[in-house]
């Protein structure tokens, strides 16, 4: 219970004591008004023991993924038997702004009578959660006012934005025996031209090859394609604080978390198998799945993504692969920092086949960094210590791709791709 009437109590109190003293009638007289303002709050404010106030929430993500608006509307209704005045004041969850409405009313409601607080925020990835609403009920003068905290939860998620991407044509080492879209250099069901084999009882007869059967009469001949499977593929999205480059209130592991989500949604839809894992402070993994369900998965454990900061965990060489399984074809997603190459040589150790995407942290701080003698030296030197350790990587035969993040990902990791597999081949 707040309560702005002490201040009149005390007013009125000194009025008539001053009267007392001075034996006049005029301080007494003063107190009226003050005296009867005082009553008037009193009389109208309504008995605790009958306030009931229903609060109902609900909330609205307007648009798809990545930065939206959300809508969120409060509905509170007297539920009492006593006209209420009440002044609503919604909580913000930290880092939001309202773009249109107010998270704050007043009204006045009669029995049964309801009222709505509406308003629209813009909202970056995250989790947004609300468990309850302040209410104060009092009288319409706003002397005696009963703070209340009314049960209004909610919950909506914000998951990252998703780019739609042509399917790429993947050439893994290895592939898992199951029905997919990547040829597994292994006679079997398919689309593409094996070869010619002798008929064994069971074949379908639309495999027959007919033409060499009617040049040896006495001999069956059945026609093999080449089998198509899935692929195995990691994602390893570098959520160290070290390496998150900011620009106002941007900042550079936006757009890598954006891109392991599209490279996730164009992988699934592919039908392969997908795994994620998050190297932070506290490693976060998912195991392999499939389709949709882990599609949903891996967006929700991006949504929730933040950057940590951990002095342990100042080089990727110390990142787990006993997750990933020797076939798999894992792709790395870090702006790098130093000694980070070292994670490379492990991976080729293993056996894996890995393709490095790096966000151009040096590009992406220039848009912040003053144009000054000083400033464009210490970008030249931090440009020659990247390539070098880019080139260490190179030097392994690890596709690596060179991101600015304003550019397209799609097409360079096509070409990545593309001329991995030219040098397979060679």
């Amino acid at each position: 219970m707040k309560s702005k009437a002490l201040p009149l109590v005390l007013i009125v109190l000194g009025l008539f004591l001053a009267a007392l003293i001075t034996r006049r009638g005029d301080p007494a007289w003063m107190a009226m008004p003050f005296l009867a303002y005082l009553g008037i709050g009193i009389l109208q404010s309504p008995p605790l023991g009958k306030i009931k106030i229903q609060a109902d929430r609900s909330v609205e993500r307007i648009g798809g993924f990545g930065d939206s608006s959300v809508q969120v509307e409060v509905t509170v209704r007297n539920r009492g038997t006593e006209t209420v005045q009440l002044r609503l004041a919604d909580s913000l969850p930290s880092g939001m702004r309202v773009a249109e409405g107010a998270s704050r009313k007043t009204a006045v409601l009669h029995p049964e009578e309801k009222t709505s607080l509406r308003y629209r925020f813009r909202a970056g990835r995250g989790n947004y959660s609300w468990e309850t609403i302040r209410v104060s009920v009092g009288d319409p003068l706003g002397l005696i006012a009963a703070e209340l905290a009314l049960p209004a939860a909610a919950e909506i998620q914000v998951q990252p934005e998703l780019k739609k991407i042509r399917p790429f044509p993947l050439h893994p080492q290895g592939t898992l025996h199951s029905a997919g879209s990547i040829p597994a250099r292994l006679a079997g069901r398919g689309t593409n031209f094996w070869g010619v084999r002798e008929y064994h009882p069971g074949d379908p007869l639309r495999r027959l090859d007919w033409r060499r059967t009617a040049r040896l009469p006495n001999q069956f001949f059945s026609k093999e394609f080449e089998q198509e499977e899935i692929a195995d593929i990691g994602l390893v999205l570098d959520a160290r604080q070290m390496t998150d480059m900011r620009a106002g209130e941007a900042g550079l592991f936006e757009h890598s978390v954006g891109a392991a989500a599209s490279l996730a949604e164009v992988f699934l839809r592919q039908g392969n198998r997908v795994s994620l894992l998050m190297y932070k402070k506290e490693i976060i993994s998912l195991h392999p799945g499939y389709g949709k369900r882990q599609l949903n998965r891996i967006l929700q454990t991006l949504s929730r993504a933040v950057p940590e900061a951990e002095p342990g965990f100042d080089s990727l060489q110390f990142m787990p692969l006993r997750m990933f399984s020797s076939r798999s074809l894992i792709f790395i997603i870090s702006p790098l920092a130093p000694d980070d190459w070292m994670l490379f040589p492990r991976l080729r150790a293993h056996g894996y086949q890995a393709l490095l995407i790096s966000p151009d942290p040096i590009d992406y701080a220039r848009r912040v960094l003053p144009d000054d003698p000083v400033t464009r030296l210490a970008v030249r030197l931090t440009q020659v210590e990247r390539r070098l350790q880019i080139g260490k990587i190179a030097q392994l035969w690890i596709p690596i791709v060179e991101w600015q993040v304003d550019q397209p990902l799609a097409p360079l990791v096509r070409v990545a791709l593309r001329t991995a597999h030219i040098q397979q081949e060679r």
